[in-house]
């Protein structure tokens, strides 16, 4: 498990875990890939993103507006090369229901695992890839919420189905998690 939550928080982050395990598949490594089919996939992923409804935001911008209103940042990890990403990019995000809960509850940041672009959080300024191995992403997607004090509440790797993902976001953005499990939540 991650050893930067808090002991509240460790409950979450495993009854997250547990529902991944369950319910999906992480996406593995590939290891090699030629030029060309790397090529295809960043242009799939750059035309995927125009499909998604809501705004990435920069993890400070996403960090500051959630401290002014009471939000929470949703990081969202991928890796170019990953289908199952690219799966999420083109099944998860343009549905309206995930539309709506985001928008609601979050702000969101689009994370490469591999990127050497720079982001700053809790005013530390890292590579993207910095940032991932801090957060012990290891598979894509991964998804990062944090509250509103920039503190972590729970990592979810692993593509998630649609109507599964909108409890999630649910849980995580009404505080549901702070007094009931997953599973409780979920059957009401």
């Amino acid at each position: 498990m991650y050893t930067y939550l808090s002991s509240a928080t460790k409950r979450i982050a495993h009854i997250l875990f547990l529902l991944l395990f369950a319910t999906s598949v992480s996406c593995a490594q590939q290891s090699e890939e030629s030029s060309e089919t790397q090529a295809n996939e960043e242009s799939e992923s750059q035309a995927g993103q125009s499909n998604i409804p809501f705004d990435w935001y920069s993890l400070e911008e996403a960090q500051r507006l959630a401290a002014e209103n009471d939000k929470k940042v949703l990081v969202y990890a991928e890796a170019v090369w990953c289908t199952y990403c690219q799966r999420v990019r083109k099944e998860v995000f343009p549905q309206q229901e995930v539309e709506e809960v985001t928008e609601q509850y979050f702000y969101p940041v689009l994370v490469d695992i591999e990127s050497q672009d720079t982001l700053t959080f809790r005013g530390e300024e890292m590579t993207q890839a910095e940032f991932s191995r801090a957060m012990r992403v290891t598979g894509t997607p991964t998804f990062i919420f944090i509250d509103s004090e920039g503190e972590i509440i729970a990592g979810q790797p692993g593509f998630i189905p649609t109507d599964i993902y909108v409890q999630m976001l649910t849980y995580v953005g009404t505080d549901a998690y702070q007094d009931q499990s997953f599973d409780e939540f979920a059957e009401n």
